[in-house]
């Protein structure tokens, strides 16, 4: 995975939270990788996976 230096910050439901927590919790990763591993795969399935 590449260095990650930018920032982005998101609000998000209660339930939404404790979701991705649980998850990620689960996995053994944190929910910043985690969320970063969902939206790199969600961009690659729409053919926007290119990184610049």
């Amino acid at each position: 995975m590449p260095k990650i230096d930018a920032q982005l910050g998101i609000r998000v439901t209660k339930d939404l939270k404790a979701r991705l927590t649980a998850q990620a919790k689960s996995e053994m990763k944190s929910v910043s990788a985690l969320v970063v591993q969902v939206m790199e795969e969600y961009l690659k399935s729409k053919g926007s996976g290119t990184q610049s």
